[in-house]
């Protein structure tokens, strides 16, 4: 998904504008302003959420977000707000001509991320509500901890505060927040409205924004000069996100494809890897080919390859790119074979068609930027 272009101006590659904030270390405790002038986004935007953004604190539980087709998030939208499910959408407000015989303008509010919703609960009771409900959908997980991705009342409200008074202010960025955390001090805003929210101070076309965590995902605040911040305690709040590994209770068949990845540390185990992800594929293929596994299997495979690629090599792309682009270039292919299995249900099976290009658009938001060197 290039959400830079193909989705809305709110979302952008930041890859090709994005510089280290000049001073990446402060003393424990001190405050830091910012004084020059303040700029910003010129797109109107509109945040969709079902009753009031703000939520009583005693009865105030995490939220959780899932993607889904593009073309069903108005239906499942009225699901929700029927059923009484808390949710939140972050739109768009774009203006397109009218007929070319009126002229003129008129309002097309959109997603600002394709398919993108917040829903509101206990991640296990919201599944639970989806299974039954809004099938095929499941909550997405947070890519650095590979659990289902949650977000706190505390971090959330305010997120949607700013989308709802300033949504100008919000960029979703492609790559996920664990890539902003390395060598980085995290900072907590203590002055304003937006006291409270933490991230990493980092320029952005030319700007210095708030990098934050939303589930797994980042999504930059600008408009923050004028704020003080003080250091987060490094020991405790960072400790959990710099993890690299984390124990994961995988399916049999994962597992299975699990033993086929490994770390490296040398040019020769690259070469390895490279060649072990090449044989999956193409047994992948074999399988298809002589009926021992079916399309649907397959693209969860190769799923799962890039979810692979992803855990153990994303988090040292930034050191060691080069080094590691043979393994990326062949997580490439990969990502060409989900594409032709998405094309084959095109015309035999629309609704596996449209979970599966709702599931690989997910797939880009989390690990495009891996495959784009």
């Amino acid at each position: 998904m290039k959400q830079d272009c193909t989705v809305s101006q709110s979302t952008a590659d930041e890859t090709k504008c994005f510089q280290t904030s000049e001073s990446n270390e402060f003393p424990k405790g001190t405050h830091v302003s910012e004084p020059d002038k303040q700029t910003g986004s010129a797109i109107k935007k509109h945040p969709q959420a079902n009753g009031e953004t703000e939520t009583k604190k005693d009865d105030c539980t995490s939220w959780s977000y899932l993607f889904v087709h593009n073309q069903k998030v108005k239906s499942i939208e009225e699901q929700l707000k029927k059923d009484g499910v808390t949710h939140f959408v972050h739109k768009t407000i774009k203006y397109v001509p009218r007929h070319r015989n009126r002229g003129g303008m008129c309002e097309v509010e959109t997603p600002s991320v394709s398919g993108l919703i917040f829903l509101q609960g206990d991640p296990e009771k919201l599944q639970d509500y989806l299974d039954q409900n809004v099938k095929p959908y499941r909550l997405c997980k947070n890519c650095s901890t590979w659990k289902v991705a949650t977000i706190p009342c505390i971090q959330m409200e305010p997120f949607m505060r700013v989308a709802e008074t300033e949504p100008e202010r919000l960029r979703f960025l492609l790559r996920p927040f664990v890539y902003y955390s390395k060598n980085r001090t995290k900072l907590r805003i203590v002055t304003g409205k937006y006291a409270g929210l933490e991230g990493y101070v980092i320029r952005i076309a030319r700007d210095r924004k708030l990098v934050m965590d939303v589930g797994g995902m980042a999504v930059a605040l600008s408009g923050i000069h004028a704020e003080r911040f003080e250091e987060v305690n490094k020991n405790e709040a960072d400790k959990k996100e710099r993890e690299l590994f984390h124990k994961r209770n995988l399916q049999e068949r994962n597992a299975f494809i699990d033993r086929y990845f490994h770390r490296v540390k040398t040019a020769q185990e690259v070469s390895a890897q490279v060649e072990n992800i090449e044989i999956l594929r193409l047994q992948t293929l074999a399988d298809v080919r002589d009926k021992k596994l079916d399309l649907k299997d397959a693209f969860a495979t190769f799923y799962f390859m890039i979810e692979e690629i992803g855990y153990y090599y994303a988090p040292f792309i930034d050191s060691f790119s080069n080094e590691l682009s043979p393994i990326f270039e062949a997580g490439r292919t990969v990502m060409e074979e989900l594409q032709n299995v998405i094309t084959k249900f095109k015309n035999s099976n629309k609704e596996l068609h449209d979970r599966c290009e709702t599931e690989f658009e997910a797939l880009q938001t989390n690990y495009g930027y891996l495959f784009e060197f």
